[in-house]
């Protein structure tokens, strides 16, 4: 770790060519933002940049899950569009097969939305 200079040889006191001549004691402040060190040029207090405090951050709340309910909905819900649907994804059309159409109306407002108003997707297999 260089903590006095840019690691070159120098003689110079602060800036790049800045070095300490044969160190022979160290200390650091309790918190840690100074460092004294003695050698053959004296005694020489360098300051310490203190690190960054830690980032904080919002702790994530996971509202608790909705699945199971959501399930019971399907059954007996006669507007629930029935089949299955097929995704094709992105460029190099990825297909993403066997998707029911009723358990994306139950969880997403989106799909209930696009099936129910007669959109062509309601009848469309992909």
């Amino acid at each position: 770790t260089t903590i006095a200079g840019s690691g070159t040889e120098g003689s110079a006191d602060g800036g790049e060519a800045s070095e300490f001549s044969y160190p022979t004691e160290v200390a650091i402040s309790p918190d840690g933002s100074t460092l004294l060190v003695g050698s053959e040029g004296g005694l020489r207090q360098v300051c310490v940049a203190a690190p960054p405090p830690p980032p904080s951050f919002a702790p994530l709340v996971v509202p608790p899950s909705t699945f199971s309910a959501d399930m019971g909905k399907m059954w007996g819900d006669d507007a629930l569009p029935q089949g299955m649907v097929t995704f094709l994804v992105g460029d190099d059309e990825e297909r993403i097969e066997h998707v029911s159409k009723n358990v994306l109306c139950i969880r997403s407002g989106y799909y209930r939305t696009m099936f129910g108003i007669g959109m062509k997707e309601r009848d469309a297999a992909e």
